[in-house]
């Protein structure tokens, strides 16, 4: 397990060489993960001591949002005082990425149907003909 550990720490470190650096404009986790995929991808096979340590971090996920409940706890009069304008920023945002969301899908559906329908080759073929 302590190889996996010294993985993912190792591809997070580069993550951060890459994010600070400006070599990509994602977070550096993010980009950590996306290293540690394409090593995974490559190699073809997900080590089992791997899966181990991400159900052992999994097991703790609970307490990291320990941190945050102190920091609202801690400033909770600044969230009495901000609340109309949070309330609106957390309810638009929603509204706004259900509303994105339910256009993408949608779009996503009609573009499967469409390529699923079995006169859709038809179109390809007649271009071809017509060039002959």
């Amino acid at each position: 397990m302590l190889e996996q550990i010294a993985r993912v720490l190792l591809w997070l470190s580069l993550g951060e060489i890459a994010a600070k650096s400006g070599l990509w404009p994602l977070p550096a986790p993010v980009t950590g993960l996306i290293l540690l995929y394409a090593e995974l991808a490559i190699r073809g096979r997900l080590p089992d001591d791997l899966g181990i340590l991400a159900d052992r971090l999994l097991q703790f996920l609970g307490m990291l949002f320990v941190p945050a409940g102190v920091g609202v706890i801690a400033y909770l009069d600044v969230f009495k005082t901000e609340a109309t304008p949070i309330l609106a920023a957390v309810i638009g945002g929603t509204a706004i990425t259900l509303f994105v969301t339910m256009v993408v899908v949608n779009r996503l559906g009609r573009t499967i149907a469409i390529s699923r329908e079995p006169g859709s080759e038809r179109v390809e073929g007649a271009a071809r003909d017509v060039n002959a």
